[in-house]
């Protein structure tokens, strides 16, 4: 397959990617280590297993008790033990967390072990895969991770992945190679067959571009799932806080180009919080998206931080009822700890929509 991908490298272009987008190193030196418990509204945007969760918008152990949370436990070392979405002592299903609560982590000598709990405190599969075991560096980066099953045999994940590598290169960039149980390397996921791709970080350790390589050369990827005019790089844009505002695929030259999805460029509004408020899709022509998509979705939250309705709404921001399932209106139950009880849906004369 990689044969397919056309190699195009402008010489601006590459200098622009190599040199402007020169990262710090995004690893926490030994002597930076944290300790305790620390608590916060949401988690760091990645696209990438290469990196630690880390959280945003922090609050304090009074204010997590009625607020959903990512809580953050360190172990003696200072080193992650685990993360957990709960609000108080409630644990919550609805987080970013691989379809798990909670999240644990166990060393021993240069590996660090990654694990997923459910609600009733069971070990449970995330994503095809029962356990991460992680290789870290002399300074705790990780370099490899390989997935293995409940019985500790080699697995792959839903990607058909079973092991990574990164290594930083000279120019700060982390470089990512992906390989299956036949030791072939293969791609990030079928909508986005990349193989290997460079990232780069900002001083803040926030991802700010991730880039399509191969032979040290910058490529477009022109395969089916690529787009008719081929996709190089992903651009990242991040405000202080942290929250990402833009996602945007480029080819080689910089344009704009469609995803899978139909989709080229995404941008969200944030609030004081980090909540995201509203995102909105464009197509490579730069135009808001048509046909069966949905342009602008709109989310509000309580004040618990707890999504309780999405809209589906066209570029004038009037209700759109969603071509795929006739939805505009989506709304979030929850009892009193906050656990998720009921999903409603309604079309954008708010009429019940029963979907399956």
């Amino acid at each position: 397959m990689m044969k397919q991908l056309k190699l195009i490298l402008p010489v601006a272009i590459l200098a622009r990617v190599t040199v402007a987008f020169q990262a710090c190193n995004q690893s926490a030196p030994k002597d930076n280590l944290k300790s305790g418990v620390e608590h916060f509204r949401l988690l760091q945007f990645s696209e990438t297993p290469f990196d630690l969760e880390t959280g945003t918008h922090q609050l304090t152990a009074e204010e997590a008790k009625a607020i959903n949370n990512y809580k953050f436990t360190y172990d003696e070392s200072g080193r992650l033990a685990s993360v957990e979405y709960c609000r108080g002592d409630e644990l919550l299903t609805y987080g970013s967390l691989g379809g798990a609560v909670k999240i644990v982590y166990t060393y021993e000598a240069n590996q660090q072990v990654k694990s997923f709990f459910n609600k009733a405190g069971e070990q449970v599969e995330s994503g095809g895969i029962y356990s991460a075991v992680y290789t870290l560096d002399n300074n705790d980066e990780r370099t490899a991770l390989k997935f293995i099953d409940k019985e500790g045999n080699p697995v792959e994940n839903r990607n058909n992945i079973h092991r990574y590598t990164w290594n930083r290169l000279e120019n700060g960039l982390v470089k990512e190679l992906r390989y299956n149980l036949a030791e072939e390397e293969t791609v990030m996921n079928p909508f986005c067959p990349f193989y290997e791709l460079r990232f780069d970080y900002d001083s803040k350790g926030y991802v700010t571009n991730m880039s399509n390589y191969q032979a040290d050369t910058l490529y477009n990827c022109t395969a089916e799932n690529c787009g008719d005019i081929g996709v190089s790089y992903f651009k990242f844009v991040n405000n202080e806080s942290g929250d990402l505002l833009s996602f945007s695929v480029h080819n080689t030259v910089g344009q704009l180009s469609n995803l899978y999805w139909g989709w080229a460029k995404r941008l969200n509004t944030v609030d004081q919080n980090g909540y995201v408020i509203e995102t909105a899709m464009y197509d490579q022509d730069d135009e808001y998206l048509s046909g069966n998509n949905v342009p602008v979705t709109k989310n509000i939250y309580d004040e618990h931080g707890a999504l309780v309705e999405s809209w589906s709404l066209d570029e004038e921001r009037s209700p759109l009822n969603n071509p795929n399932n006739g939805v505009a209106f989506t709304e979030y139950r929850y009892d009193n700890k906050g656990n998720r009880i009921e999903t409603l849906r309604f079309d954008k004369d708010r009429v019940a929509v029963v979907t399956q």
